[in-house]
């Protein structure tokens, strides 16, 4: 396919996904004629849904339910927005996949509603990420701000930072969302490829970390902020924005911020038809608790990746989860399969797009403490190792 014609692709079906979604939300089924029945129902086709298909599907009729046509790797949004990549470089056109949203569960009844009719399943894996609540912040005027988590939002503003001027503003939410390292990437890359006059500076809005997650929060944060002061990355912590206007950002305490570029990140939450269906808590933002072997409260309801009450979200740790909970799946099922014997995350940042500082660790089980870490950098081969991972993350998709 030439490039040209895989930008439409690509566009359209990014389109048309989101469009579906945009529907879907906060409504039950548009049909209650039960549509599919499989062995094994993925909802939510990226790195963990994906993985957990392919290993089982030789096995159990697998079917992944999805509502977008595209895949945008997670890490490659940042170059696309700074016009480092192209979108057909780390883009994927899913194929073979259910094109619907999920929109309610009846786990007593085995039974997925999606926008296109009811989905009947064996086992559901609940790989769905997170929701971005841009509604916990107030947008008065018309900002024009990037989203890096949101693939159209990028898509819309592909080369958006090589011809950033003034101030760059890179505002992330509290604890838990993905990627934690993804804003302080952003800003060292900012910081080399934004044209000069520039000033740079991060909002964090982490306050507390929970105590359940004390053991899985990386080790690079020390290394990482030294190298922020080292080239004059302002930082301000613990406020979180409330309110999003042309030309400013208002923080919760009470603080405003001006800015000519803004990347800001909304609040990451689960989903409200997982709550109402008794999956996830409202208390814990709606994110899914699973024990040992990634199984909800019911035995054939499982939760990898993002959707997982968890700190740990990268692409790694999505991948070994789904490498386990597809393990267990088809041990389950009476087939064969042995998981990793560790779950493994990697981190790697990188401060020039050919220099990188990377962080790894292991740890077992899901909330269990971390047994190994490692941080290593700056090196080229770290940054090296993250391009060779963005591409395996597109190759990965089902």
């Amino acid at each position: 396919m030439k490039r040209r014609e895989f930008l439409a692709t690509v566009l359209a079906g990014g389109a048309a996904g989101f469009l579906i979604y945009s529907l879907a939300h906060g409504q039950r089924a548009v049909s209650r004629k039960t549509v599919l029945k499989a062995d094994v129902v993925v909802v939510g086709g990226g790195v963990a849904g994906s993985t957990v298909a392919r290993l089982v599907s030789p096995h159990l009729r697998t079917v992944v339910v999805e509502p977008r046509g595209l895949y945008l790797v997670g890490p490659a949004k940042e170059d696309i927005t700074l016009g480092l990549a192209g979108v057909e470089d780390y883009a994927a056109v899913r194929r073979g996949v259910f094109r619907a949203a999920a929109v309610g569960l009846d786990p007593g009844n085995r039974l997925l509603y999606t926008t296109a009719g009811l989905v009947e399943y064996r086992y559901l894996v609940l790989a769905v990420g997170v929701r971005l609540a841009y509604e916990e912040a107030e947008v008065t005027g018309r900002p024009d701000f990037v989203n890096i988590y949101d693939d159209d939002s990028v898509l819309g503003h592909a080369g958006f930072l090589k011809r950033a001027r003034g101030r760059i503003v890179i505002a992330h939410p509290g604890l838990p969302y993905r990627c934690t390292s993804a804003p302080y990437e952003l800003a060292f890359l900012a910081d080399y490829i934004a044209p000069r006059p520039h000033d740079i500076v991060v909002i964090s809005g982490v306050k507390g970390i929970p105590a359940e997650f004390q053991e899985q929060i990386s080790q690079l944060g020390g290394l990482v902020n030294r190298l922020m002061e080292e080239r004059g990355i302002g930082l301000v912590a613990g406020a979180e924005v409330v309110e999003v206007g042309e030309g400013r950002v208002l923080l919760d305490n009470g603080e405003a911020v001006k800015y000519d570029v803004l990347i800001w990140t909304p609040p990451h939450r689960g989903w409200p038809w997982l709550v109402e269906a008794g999956v996830a808590r409202e208390s814990e933002y709606g994110y899914v608790r699973v024990d040992d072997r990634f199984r909800t409260r019911w035995d054939d309801v499982y939760a990898v990746g993002d959707v997982v009450w968890h700190v740990v979200k990268t692409g790694w740790a999505a991948y070994y989860e789904a490498l386990a909970t597809a393990a267990y799946i088809l041990e389950d099922a009476g087939f064969p399969s042995t998981g990793p014997e560790y779950l493994y995350s990697e981190d790697s940042i990188r401060l020039e797009p050919r220099l990188a500082i990377r962080g790894a660790k292991r740890w077992w089980p899901i909330y269990g403490k971390v047994a190994w870490r490692q941080i290593d950098g700056p090196s080229e081969e770290a940054a090296e190792g993250k391009y060779a991972w963005m591409r395996a993350m597109r190759d990965l998709i089902y």
